[in-house]
């Protein structure tokens, strides 16, 4: 991990985040007095499962993947691009721990306040405190909606439903340069390495996807749906 940066641009993306709350000028001040900008390297944890959660993590740029963890079993649940929002799940407890690990996929820049500071403004501030549940909530639904896909769909259903994630909530792009290895495709989808492999290879030769390296492009998206609603 890098030195920490000295930069107002991670504060002010953040309060342009939660906007809605009406933050006070004496708010504004606190979060700055209390907060650092941080570099994370690829493959670095920004937070780990079990850890005190002393810090809510503002990721700035980049991408990061946030998983469970148990024993040795690993299951990613969803892909975090700039602008989420790590520890919110640990606002309203003492000594709150972190309930995921989260790493990242490339360069992130996170800006991390005191989680102290947070909490305080949040019990005097109720549009702070509805801002970051309704951020807590979006993430949730769609944690609802990855596990749906897991315990419903089939191998090819599962895929599609990921790349259709990718393509419109991550990368914003049907033509991507993927950043996760083959494995945390198959920790995505709760499928084998082999199982990623040959689903990918049946797509690009029905022509829904070109596949060439790391780089993804989606060719035919109304067949990938109609193969992502498969049960």
């Amino acid at each position: 991990m890098n030195e920490p940066l000295d930069s107002k641009e991670c504060l002010i993306n953040f309060c342009h985040e939660i906007e809605s709350c009406q933050l006070l000028p004496e708010d504004i001040d606190l979060l700055n007095k209390n907060r650092v900008e941080v570099k994370y390297l690829k493959g670095e944890n920004i937070c780990k499962q079990g850890s005190f959660a002393n810090q809510l993590i503002y990721i700035k740029k980049g991408l990061s993947k946030l998983y469970l963890e148990e024993d040795s079993k690993v299951q990613i649940l969803c892909i975090n691009s700039a602008h989420s929002i790590l520890g919110i799940q640990s606002l309203t407890a003492p000594h709150g721990i972190f309930h995921y690990t989260v790493s990242a996929l490339e360069e992130v820049q996170a800006c991390l306040f005191d989680m102290e500071v947070i909490r305080e403004i949040a019990q005097r501030n109720a549009g702070f405190a509805y801002s970051l549940l309704s951020k807590v909530n979006q993430d949730y639904v769609l944690t609802y909606k990855r596990f749906i896909s897991l315990s419903v769909k089939q191998l090819h259903g599962r895929m599609a439903d990921l790349l259709l994630c990718l393509a419109d909530q991550v990368y914003q792009s049907k033509h991507f340069t993927l950043n996760l290895s083959r494995r945390d495709l198959a920790e995505l989808t709760a499928m084998t390495h082999e199982s990623v492999t040959r689903i990918l290879k049946d797509f690009k030769d029905q022509q829904m996807i070109k596949l060439e390296g790391k780089s993804i492009k989606i060719v035919n998206r109304e067949k990938l749906i109609r193969v992502s609603k498969q049960e």
